[in-house]
């Protein structure tokens, strides 16, 4: 693993001026950088407040995963945001971060960069990044969203877990060379604020798109679990809110807003 040390003050620097980035908190450990950015939230920081680690003992994915989170290699960081949106319309969010994070890593890595509906990015078809967003809600409004993004950056394959090594991967291992975590926070920043801005002055419609361009799943048939349910299905794509389309056996289409999706092979 890559154990040089995270300069969190160049990083700042780089970031004067932006949106993404005008505040930045680093912490050599934390257990989870989303908790911490909630608690910003609760205190009052501002939106585009970002917290880096570069260790967490209690990484996060969606439905309570573990994130597996070693120090000294891998991209852990959240981002406050305070949009004036419904609380039913943050998953756009999540895909909104998704398209965000496959732009940058395309710049690095050019070929087989995906998305998986609804938080992962992948590489030829093997998870590289994971998206966890949470909310602050106040009555009937979003009061602070955090968007928790997690890149495999410098690990190795031996470094994985061995329940993932078959199914994750990074970027060193995909390009063969070792990357500048201060460098990819910077350009995931970048990338993320230029679709933030979007997303608020043009609405959801410019990333559907996006997601869209970059999605495996099209044309997939894929199984959904969420909680007890499962469905099965060829993807459609994804409707004007961000749900998955799927057609059923036969045909009707059916709308799926949450759940874990896996592409059936064969």
């Amino acid at each position: 693993m890559d154990r040089m040390k995270f300069d969190a003050k160049a990083l700042q620097s780089r970031l004067a001026g932006k949106m993404i980035g005008c505040r930045l908190h680093f912490f050599p450990t934390v257990d989870s950088t989303n908790r911490v950015a909630l608690r910003f939230a609760r205190e009052g920081a501002p939106e585009g407040t970002v917290v880096l680690a570069d260790r967490q003992t209690a990484g996060r994915g969606r439905l309570d995963r573990i994130w597996q989170s070693p120090p000294g290699c891998n991209l852990y960081i959240s981002i406050l945001l305070r949009p004036a949106i419904a609380p039913a319309e943050a998953p756009q969010i999540t895909l909104m971060s998704g398209v965000a994070v496959a732009e940058m890593l395309s710049l690095l890595c050019p070929a087989g960069v995906g998305l998986k509906w609804p938080n992962d990015v992948q590489v030829r078809g093997r998870k590289i990044c994971g998206i966890l967003t949470e909310l602050r809600i106040a009555g009937r409004a979003v009061e602070a969203v955090v968007v928790g993004i997690g890149v495999n950056v410098n690990m190795a394959g031996a470094d994985f877990d061995p329940a993932y090594r078959e199914t994750a991967t990074s970027l060193s291992q995909e390009t063969e060379q070792t990357h500048s975590r201060e460098d990819l926070a910077y350009l995931l920043c970048e990338r993320f604020e230029q679709w933030y801005e979007t997303f608020l002055r043009e609405g959801f419609a410019p990333v559907r798109e996006g997601w869209l361009a970059r999605s495996e799943m099209a044309g997939k048939r894929v199984r959904v679990h969420f909680r007890d349910e499962v469905q099965e299905g060829v993807v459609a794509g994804i409707d004007h809110d961000g749900a998955l389309l799927l057609t059923d056996a036969l045909g009707a289409i059916r709308r799926i807003t949450a759940g874990d999706a896996s592409i059936l092979k064969g």
